[in-house]
């Protein structure tokens, strides 16, 4: 459970963006941009309902227009058509951006984009090749880049 796990939370469309509710923008502006894209990205479920609770009103509206004739309805599809080709994304593992005020924006995968490793890796500056060791690091110096070995080799 996490502080972001609250029936009050969730998003909404303004436009064509994908907006927090009132609620939702206040608990960012306390737990900041970072700290909050970070519980997301963590928890891809929570925003995962946040946007099922946007399908439905989707669903509803497109009900209202294509057999009650509902204006209204109709009117606005569009904006909810477009929310849908964003949710098909993140269904295939695409982002969703969350719009926030000042041009900022929480983004989130509901599949990781790519895995960190808790282990420490070193890289080469040359060809940006990682390895797991400082010893693979030396001998790759050596072997591709023997003029730039001092680099790696610390002088006793």
């Amino acid at each position: 459970m996490t502080v972001f796990d609250d029936a009050s939370l969730g998003l909404k469309l303004k436009g064509y963006l994908i907006v927090p509710n009132d609620a939702l923008e206040n608990k960012i502006a306390i737990y900041t941009l970072r700290i909050t894209q970070d519980i997301l990205a963590d928890n891809p479920d929570i925003v995962e309902r946040w946007l099922g609770k946007i399908h439905a009103e989707y669903m509803s509206k497109k009900r209202a227009c294509d057999f009650d004739s509902d204006p209204v309805a109709c009117f606005n599809l569009s904006v909810y058509e477009e929310f849908e080709k964003h949710m098909r994304s993140w269904e295939d593992g695409g982002m969703i951006a969350i719009s926030l005020p000042g041009d900022r924006a929480i983004r989130v995968s509901k599949k990781p984009l790519f895995a960190v490793s808790k282990t420490p890796a070193e890289s080469c500056d040359v060809c940006r090749m990682t390895f797991a060791t400082t010893k693979e690091l030396v001998k790759h110096y050596g072997d591709a880049h023997p003029a730039m070995i001092e680099r790696v080799m610390m002088p006793i």
